[in-house]
């Protein structure tokens, strides 16, 4: 029960490593503000949470949009009487050639991952300031700040982007007694990246699970334990760091095969087409800002 008492935000704590570290931090003992675009998520987050015995509000959050992120932060204030530990958790991803890369795309995965980011660590720490207790938050970045491809360079450039920031916010929010730390998850098991992740048996998953020294793809768990640790006692301090989660195979990635013929490319196509009606699902609400 290392943050029994302590209440934490997480933004995008509808789905994926956002419900897995809302999950896990209720466990350690806080109660939780799950924010997200997608409010059926978040209320099964929040109905996850409650089973721990914590008190957990939802709200809607456009990450992009200052006056929401900030709405956010204002309620899990009011209702939950005070703020330790902010996620900034919420992001998108993008892929395509820099030929073909259309200019909406490339926007939104800066205003979601980068902006997003800054909006979600300026509206923490004015409070955290302000309440004077200090706090602790934690920013996700990823595998894809260190490695990059043609069709991957956008999501990599910002996720780099929130590792640098990091850095320098450590500077400014150290003396105010805030941490702030950055995590850089491999392939993970979840809705954004299961075309990445494959079906458990399938080739993708059995291809994954060759390469990976640890010998599976992670799991929002993984990541949620690694925030706890950040968020509790023994991450006093740590502060401006980027850590890499990724089960070893950042040095253990061959090319993925390009034959549409291959089955790993057929499951990866199949998975795309999932992600993209999920994506279509919830562009109207990245829109509305």
């Amino acid at each position: 029960m290392t943050l029994e008492g302590k209440v934490a935000l997480v933004t995008g704590g509808g789905s994926g490593i956002g419900r897995g570290t809302a999950v896990r931090l209720a466990r350690d003992g806080a109660n939780i503000c799950v924010a997200d675009i997608d409010m059926d998520g978040a209320e099964e987050t929040a109905s996850m949470i409650r089973e721990f015995g914590r008190d957990a509000i939802t709200v809607r959050a456009n990450v992009a949009a200052k006056p929401q992120v900030q709405e956010a932060f204002d309620r899990c204030v009011k209702d939950l009487g005070r703020l330790d530990v902010a996620v900034a958790n919420a992001g998108i991803g993008r892929g395509a050639s820099v030929f073909d890369m259309e200019l909406k795309d490339w926007q939104d995965q800066v205003d979601i991952n980068l902006t997003g980011v800054f909006l979600t660590v300026q509206a923490a720490a004015q409070r955290m300031r302000d309440l004077g207790n200090g706090g602790r938050i934690v920013c996700i970045s990823s595998l894809a700040a260190l490695n990059t491809g043609a069709n991957t360079w956008s999501y990599s450039a910002t996720k780099a982007g929130v590792a640098m920031m990091v850095r320098g916010w450590a500077q400014e929010l150290g003396p105010h007694g805030i941490t702030i730390n950055a995590i850089g998850p491999g392939v993970i098991d979840t809705p954004l990246a299961h075309a990445l992740a494959g079906d458990e048996g399938g080739p993708i998953r059995t291809n994954l699970e060759q390469r990976t020294p640890i010998g599976r793809v992670g799991r929002p768990s993984d990541i949620a334990g690694l925030i706890s640790f950040m968020a509790g006692p023994d991450g006093e301090f740590m502060s401006g760091s980027y850590v890499l989660i990724d089960g070893g195979i950042r040095d253990a990635r061959p090319p993925m095969a390009e034959d549409p013929n291959d089955p790993r490319v057929q499951e990866i196509m199949r998975h795309q087409a999932t992600g993209m009606a999920r994506r279509e699902k919830l562009q109207p609400l990245i829109d509305a800002r």
